[in-house]
């Protein structure tokens, strides 16, 4: 179980609400509660970009004062109505903790809160909404409280959700026993320093150096499993992505740096995780440029280190097209092992194509 704070932030938190006084105390009430019984309270903020005065930096952007989320909370930031778009990362740590129950409150009732509680039905959690714990403002086609009945009334009940008093949220919740099921760290893509490397979690900065060094590449794309991408713009909204689902701490993605003169030649992830069985699969590209440098071995062995020291991994996997003897010399000098082929396994430009895995065991270290 979780108790979801979508968008109670300083901008829009304030009297030209519906019923503000009692969405603020309900709010508090939850919160509170929530945290005396071990449900955990996540926090979402919604980004408008910069320059909208309601984006990271600006102080309406951050969560209204009243219920200011404590040390150790997840806040996560997203630029889309839904809390549960794949790129926010909240669906993934949700997933990776087994949580099955979100409880949903917060802003705005017509627009992200409502968004979020469809995607909720559509993964498969249970919804609970509280009653006087979403609210809105007027719209063109409806007033704030009509807004507000419209939803919690009709249109989600039944459908999408549970709508329930506070006074049975809180008896759910005192009720609820915290799952005991294991997994894996959480740890996110946290600074890895090799000799002559430094992996670290993705920036917007590094922009112009994906472009120039790998990621309008066709040859390096292809062989990559991905599609190139021409112009900065589209490198940023991949970048939105990368960084975006970097806030579950479930996903581990790098950029390879050069410690010399701190160019980006490269990323390296662990792009299939399985946390229940802790096992996760290892890609990686290197620019043109930088291959045959051993660039690519030398983050290759440092994230295996950390799959295994950090992140509890039980065994890191690869696979590789036959074809590509440059990767299957870096599989051959990291120590995997091979567990055999996947004969015409992916169809690419209409031709069937095996892949080749390998793994490491931990016991094999």
């Amino acid at each position: 179980m979780v108790l979801l704070v979508i968008d109670v932030q300083k901008g829009i938190t304030d009297d030209r609400l519906y019923a503000f006084d009692a969405f603020r105390n309900n709010m508090k009430k939850l919160i509170s509660t929530a945290r005396m019984t071990d449900v955990e309270v996540i926090f979402v903020r919604h980004d408008d970009g910069a320059g909208s005065g309601f984006s990271s930096g600006d102080e309406a952007f951050e969560i209204y004062d009243e219920i200011v989320p404590r040390e150790g909370e997840k806040v996560f930031d997203k630029k889309v109505n839904s809390s549960l778009n794949a790129d926010v990362g909240l669906l993934e740590y949700l997933c990776n903790r087994h949580v099955e129950t979100l409880i949903i409150t917060g802003l705005q009732t017509d627009y992200c809160v409502d968004a979020t509680v469809k995607s909720a039905f559509e993964n498969g959690f249970e919804v609970l909404i509280p009653a006087g714990c979403n609210s809105t403002r007027d719209n063109d086609y409806m007033d704030a409280k009509t807004t507000y009945e419209f939803y919690n009334n009709s249109m989600w009940p039944g459908r999408y959700a549970e709508c329930i008093s506070v006074e049975e949220a809180i008896s759910r919740m005192r009720g609820y026993i915290p799952s005991s099921r294991a997994g894996i760290e959480a740890c996110g893509p946290q600074q890895i320093e090799t000799d002559r490397l430094i992996l670290r979690a993705f920036r917007y900065s590094d922009a112009d150096d994906m472009l120039r060094n790998w990621a309008s590449d066709d040859d390096v794309q292809w062989m990559y499993g991905e599609p190139s991408y021409k112009t900065k713009e589209e490198v940023l909204e991949l970048l939105d992505r990368y960084i975006g689902r970097t806030q579950s701490g479930y996903y581990y993605r790098w950029a390879v740096v050069l410690k010399e003169n701190g160019e980006c030649i490269g990323q390296a992830a662990y792009f299939l995780t399985d946390a229940d069985n802790r096992f996760a699969e290892i890609e990686y590209c290197i620019g043109t440029a930088f291959q045959g440098r051993g660039y690519a071995t030398e983050a290759t062995k440092a994230i295996i280190d950390y799959g295994f020291d950090k992140i509890g991994l039980n065994k890191v996997q690869i696979c590789v097209r036959p074809s590509n003897t440059g990767s299957k010399r870096v599989i051959e000098k990291c120590g995997f092992r091979q567990d055999g082929v996947l004969r015409e396994y992916f169809l690419r430009d209409g031709d069937f194509e095996d892949r080749m895995y390998f793994s490491i065991l931990r016991s094999e270290r």
